[in-house]
């Protein structure tokens, strides 16, 4: 019995169509088959895998002209010095194209002469309001001739507020007194009426002693109607209807003098606000002094 390697061998030398023997399963002759089942490099089946095909690579070096590369770097050159000419930074570019001041153009020699006289001439032919009143305000700041003080106002003005807070802040603690020491609930309800009034004045003559950069004379600084230390403590010690004859007694002498200094405020002063002050100072006050005096010859 033939064995399997002579059947094998038989099969091969077995002559093909055409006079040629067909390849052995496996041969590595020119045209032959690779048995895709065959193990391949590494062990692993499958086919082979082909190399990828590697191209040549041709570089080309070109030389310029010297004539060529000699005028490409001056046209260079004369482009860069144009652009730096023309541009610049944003801030010599900014102050460049800022207008000149009008006084500078005013002198500039590129100005044309027609073009300045008649540009002079308009703006003093239409002077502006505002200039024209501030103009009259700086050649007569003072009509009387008096020195002015922070804020517009006269000597005249600041004295007045300086001395009515002392004054008033006397009536102010007589009152005071009057509410807790008075006999006649008359007396007590007009010292009430007084202090109200008396601490609103204080309250805008201190405004403007702050606006004109004063401070009030000193509490016990002598002025016209105002009594001493003394006078005050003698009050204080009082009660009933001996302190309500001296506390009308003192308050007609302290309100006539406080309508003498507003008599000088209305003569002297400029401030508008304080001689309107003055004026209703001058006619509370005096109604002040009536009621006062009628009181007092009710007692007599």
């Amino acid at each position: 019995m033939p064995s399997l390697s002579d059947n094998h061998r038989k099969y091969a030398e077995t002559p093909r169509e055409g006079g040629r023997n067909r390849p052995a399963v496996g041969s590595c002759g020119k045209g032959s088959r690779t048995d895709p089942l065959a193990p391949g490099p590494g062990g692993r089946r499958g086919r082979p895998r082909a190399e990828p095909e590697r191209l040549p690579v041709t570089t080309t070096i070109r030389r310029l002209p010297a004539a060529t590369v000699r005028v490409t770097g001056t046209l260079t050159g004369v482009l860069a010095a144009a652009l730096l000419a023309g541009c610049g930074t944003p801030d010599l570019a900014g102050e460049a194209a800022s207008p000149a001041p009008v006084g500078q153009a005013a002198a500039s020699p590129a100005a044309t002469p027609e073009t300045t006289p008649t540009t002079e001439t308009a703006t003093e032919a239409t002077p502006s309001p505002d200039a024209t009143e501030t103009s009259e305000a700086a050649a007569t700041p003072d009509e009387t001739g008096a020195a002015q003080q922070p804020g517009g106002s006269k000597a005249a003005d600041v004295a007045f507020a300086r001395k009515m807070v002392p004054h008033h802040l006397q009536a102010l603690e007589m009152a005071r007194l009057a509410q807790t020491r008075a006999g006649d609930p008359w007396v007590g309800q007009f010292a009430a009426k007084v202090a109200t009034a008396r601490d609103t004045d204080i309250r805008t003559f201190k405004g403007w002693l702050d606006m004109w950069g004063a401070e009030p004379l000193p509490r016990d600084h002598a002025m016209p109607g105002t009594q001493t230390r003394a006078e005050i403590e003698a009050l204080a010690k009082l009660n009933g209807p001996s302190f309500d004859r001296k506390y009308v007694t003192l308050m007609i002498e302290h309100d006539n003098g406080a309508i003498k200094l507003a008599r000088t405020e209305q003569a002297d002063g400029s401030f508008d606000g304080a001689k309107a002050l003055a004026t209703a100072t001058v006619t509370a006050l005096g109604a002040e002094v009536k009621e006062l005096k009628k009181y007092r010859d009710l007692l007599d």
